[in-house]
Order: structure tokens, then sequence, then C-alpha cells
């Protein structure tokens, strides 16, 4: 069932809890190892049952296919988990040293993705870690080929400075940050992002997951610090 611009508000409400009864669902209706089960039971929950703040069928796919295009033996960095939707899609798209390191701050988060992910069969290719994203990030060390920005966007901006300056991109690594359309107020990171010239950016228009309301992604390939 779709809803409307006017009742998501209500929508979101409890959203953040949900992921517990999210993974109660996943563990009761899916295959276990079978991340496309995962996703598709996932998916019936937020439909069905309740919202979950996921990346969602319509996004997933534009994810995993810039992933894709990076090669199958990558280094990930995530972050916001959540019930570990977008961990589960990419992750199962790895080949060989393909793994994603995913930052939460949510405790509820970390274990209820855990339990998802496990039951997915990719806990061998995910790293959850636990806390704020500022404080993690600052303890990371090496370059990734994808960052996937999905947690509160007022920090996006924060978080790329912070990844830019601890030199964990490369020139040719990707940033996807999901949840840039006109409902989330993400104007400073696009301003930062499109207009520091570190960056070569394009915005793709999609829909808020399980909505019909406008939303967006903006895929950004990391050029190189000025002037090199």
């Amino acid at each position: 069932m779709k809803i409307r611009v006017e009742d998501l508000r209500e929508r979101l409400q409890g959203a953040e809890e949900r992921p517990t009864e999210a993974a109660a669902y996943v563990l009761r209706h899916a295959a276990k190892g079978d991340p496309k089960s995962v996703l598709e039971s996932l998916d019936d929950f937020a439909v069905n049952h309740g919202f979950l703040m996921n990346l969602g069928p319509e996004k997933a796919p534009l994810l995993e296919a810039t992933l894709r295009s990076l090669g199958l033996r990558l280094r990930v960095l995530e972050l916001g988990c959540y019930c570990g939707y977008s961990a589960i899609a990419m992750a199962r798209n790895f080949e060989g040293e393909g793994r994603l390191i995913s930052l939460e701050k949510s405790a509820l988060s970390v274990a209820a993705a855990s339990e998802i992910i496990d039951h997915a069969g990719l806990a061998d290719r995910v790293e959850i870690v636990h806390g704020d994203s500022g404080e993690s990030l600052a303890r990371l060390e090496g370059e990734f080929d994808l960052v996937f920005l999905d947690h509160w966007k007022g920090l996006y901006r924060r978080d790329l400075e912070t990844i830019e300056a601890r030199g964990l991109l490369r020139p040719g690594s990707v940033v996807f940050a999901d949840n840039v359309g006109p409902v989330f107020g993400a104007e400073e990171y696009l301003e930062y992002v499109r207009g520091c010239g570190r960056f070569e950016s394009r915005n793709e228009v999609s829909t808020i997951e399980y909505t019909d309301i406008e939303d967006a992604v903006e895929i950004s390939i990391y050029r190189g610090p000025r002037g090199a």
C-alpha cells in the first residue's frame, strides 16, 4: 500500500524502534541463506506491517548497479545500517575479498541488523560498528571504493568532510547519498558536494521508499584533493 506525503510523518513514528519486529518477521518468513528472500520479506513487512526506513526496492537496483560498475572485490563503507537492507543489497554482489563496514548509532538497529544479515548468509562480508558516525570515522583507516550515506541527513556534509580529511577516499571512489529529495532538507550537503570542486556529481530522481513521494539520490565520483 502506497502512502501519501501527509501520512508520512505519522508512519515514521516508531520506525526507529521497528527493526526488532522486522528481524523477527524475517526469521519467520525468509529463506535462510537467501539474500533475495530476506529483502523481499523486509519489503513485505514495510508495506503490510510497519513502515521501515530502508533503501527500498525502487532505489536498491540503482545502488547495486553503481556498486557493480566498480567491480566485485570492493571495500565499502555504509553510514546508517538500520535493518541491514542496503548492506544486504550491496554485499550479495561481492566476490572474493569484498567487504562492507557499516556504522550505526542505534544499539537496537545493530542487534536487529546483525540477525537479519546473518539470516541472509552474509555475516562474513559485513561488519557493523556500533557508535556515533563521527567517532567511528575517526578510527577507520584505508581507502573505500564506495561510501553509502543513509543516516541523519544533517550529518551528511560533516561526515563526508571527515571521510575526505581521513583519506578514506581515492580518486574514482563513489559517494552514494540516499534521501536528498525535497522532503529531507539536504541542500547543505548538495551545495557542498556539487560546489567544492572535488566531486563529479549527478542526481537521480526516485521516490521515498514504499511511497509515491518524490525523492532523489546523489551519486558523486571523487576526483581527488583540489589541485592534485
